[in-house]
């Protein structure tokens, strides 16, 4: 079973309008209530993969029980510790068609030193059963990052397999004392947490080197469209393709980790795994919804994915 950590769950409004103009009164054409976030979007892409799977995490408020309705509705296996005085944030993707959909993501619910100690435990629990874990997303205010990491390197005593895909502090914290990890970032992150700019493919695979000299497991860059950059022991591998009109790229970061989870659920190569990963990122972004592909059009691109050894 993939265990997937959904660090502060939302439920998503996803609001049409056809223009997006600062300054003006809007009226949206479409709107669409779904369970959202970071660790749910990976949840529904393990799905379609047909990866065994459960969604961990915490909820609170009126919005915590829609988002458990909503999950439900949608036959997503989660599993909730609900906290009082505790609601669930929502996020906002307007969609338009003046390009890619903007998103606006609220902090999420401060959260006590005990709610964090009883989520650590209840997540702790479910990793029993765990081959792999991904945890997905930003962390809500009080979450200290020397805790989170704690919790990471709780979970890798147990499932061996930890993937961490977290911006901000918590990054820094990971890429600091990464030894036993898994790392999945987008450059423009790993740039922020290193405190320099990576502008180039060289400069990438000497920051992925160098985490793997501080005991990373495995470091996979993630560059948009220019593809991604997966670096490991045994050597590093470079992914392209291109993808013609995309429709919106809000969940093909969460798609990508899915996939990437085949090199630890199905024991695939770390260069069939990324190609599965980039397969669905890129399924992803022709889609108007996150993670809302279909296991036949990954396979369609599959051929597409270029993966060359550097």
């Amino acid at each position: 079973m993939l265990l997937i950590v959904s660090t502060n769950p939302t439920v998503d409004r996803t609001i049409d309008v056809p223009v997006l103009t600062p300054h003006r009164v809007h009226r949206s054409t479409k709107l669409q209530l779904s369970a959202g976030g970071k660790g749910l979007n990976v949840g529904r892409a393990a799905k379609t993969l047909g990866i065994p799977y459960l969604v961990a995490g915490f909820l609170g408020g009126a919005s915590g029980q829609l988002l458990d309705r909503l999950t439900q509705a949608e036959g997503l296996k989660a599993a909730w510790i609900e906290f009082e005085g505790v609601e669930t944030k929502m996020s906002h993707l307007l969609r338009h068609t003046q390009g890619d959909s903007t998103v606006i993501n609220e902090p999420g619910p401060a959260l006590t030193a005990d709610q964090c100690a009883r989520a650590d435990s209840f997540i702790l629990d479910k990793a029993q059963a765990a081959r792999a874990v991904i945890l997905a997303g930003s962390v809500p205010p009080g979450v200290k990052a020397a805790d989170y990491l704690q919790l990471c390197k709780n979970l890798q005593r147990r499932a061996h397999h930890v993937l961490v895909d977290t911006p901000g502090e918590t990054l820094k914290a990971a890429i600091t004392y990464p030894q036993g990890l898994a790392l999945k970032v987008n450059s423009e992150e790993l740039s922020e947490a290193m405190h320099r700019p990576l502008e180039g493919l060289d400069d990438l695979k000497g920051a992925a080197q160098k985490l793997l000299d501080r005991g990373a497991d495995l470091i996979c860059i993630t560059r948009g469209r220019e593809g991604a950059l997966a670096v490991e022991r045994n050597g590093a591998w470079l992914c392209s393709y291109e993808l013609a009109n995309p429709v919106s790229s809000v969940g093909s970061g969460d798609s990508f980790s899915a996939g990437l989870s085949l090199k630890w659920m199905r024991s695939l190569p770390l260069p069939e795994a990324l190609r599965w990963a980039s397969a669905c990122g890129a399924a992803n972004a022709q889609t108007e919804l996150p993670a809302r592909f279909s296991l036949e059009s990954v396979k369609k691109l599959l051929p597409l994915i270029k993966v060359e050894k550097l």
